[in-house]
């Protein structure tokens, strides 16, 4: 599931927040399990079978999977990619939650499962370079040391 710089920066359109969670358990279930059942992935998001079919449904209408009941859930080529981009935005987004602005890794995670529905790819490309050159420059440790106290001192 390997996708060049640009095709990642692109946020896919026409697409559900909620769909474009579905795709990426569908795509987690896969790269664990070798598979991805409807029973696994209502258990994973801890949802009811009918949701899971009706997703499903729309997602193989809209041509990003191939799902039949009773069978293993497929990404077509534009589910995979969907999948791939969603991935790497939370990523992404993640990172900087916790790198950058210091949040704990059950707040990131949180704030960018949210995030990664609405920030495009160039977004959060720009925000992984951001997080690359506070974290990792040399020259930045003044800024990151600032940053951190802050942090430390802010009311919650």
């Amino acid at each position: 599931m390997s996708q060049s710089r640009e095709s990642r920066t692109m946020k896919p359109e026409g697409i559900s927040a909620s769909l474009e969670d579905y795709l990426e358990t569908i795509a987690e279930l896969i790269q664990t399990h070798g598979h991805a059942h409807a029973k696994s992935i209502a258990e994973k998001r801890k949802v009811k079978m009918p949701s899971v079919t009706s997703a499903l449904g729309a997602l193989a209408k809209a041509g990003h999977i191939r799902y039949q009941p009773n069978f293993p859930v497929k990404l077509t080529s534009s589910g995979e990619k969907m999948a791939e981009q969603v991935a790497w935005r939370h990523q992404v987004l993640e990172e900087f939650l916790r790198e950058v602005l210091m949040l704990s890794r059950k707040e990131a995670e949180k704030y960018a499962c949210i995030m990664e529905h609405v920030v495009s790819g160039r977004l959060a490309a720009r925000l992984g370079i951001l997080r690359d050159a506070i974290c990792h420059r040399y020259g930045c440790g003044e800024l990151r040391e600032h940053l951190f106290r802050l942090f430390q001192s802010e009311v919650n």
